[in-house]
């Protein structure tokens, strides 16, 4: 049995148009078929889905600036001995969040 065929119309702005008719073409593929193959391999969630971890990273980005501030400030300030302790303790936070994002 044949699978039911629907057809829909997209209207797209002259950017949107260019960028589908250029990947198509790179793709070797027409423009309906690069249509449904983005479809069909459910592009939508993975975008989704990378836009959750671009919105962890940049979290971690702003708390790893944070920590190298606050390193910063005091190791400018002639920070006492204890101090310089503290300083190796989140030195070693930030490397350990450095690796995570790395791997």
């Amino acid at each position: 049995m044949k699978n039911k065929s629907f057809k829909f119309t997209v209207i797209l702005s002259a950017d949107d148009h260019y960028k589908l008719v250029y990947k198509a073409k790179e793709m070797n593929l027409s423009q309906a078929d690069l249509i449904r193959e983005l479809v069909r391999r459910s592009l939508i969630d993975d975008i989704k889905e990378l836009n959750l971890f671009v919105d962890d990273l940049r979290k971690l980005t702003r708390n790893l600036s944070n920590n190298l501030n606050q390193i910063s400030k005091k190791v400018n300030s002639k920070i006492l001995l204890d101090e310089l302790l503290e300083a190796k303790k989140l030195n070693e936070e930030i490397t350990k969040i450095w690796q995570l994002l790395k791997s």
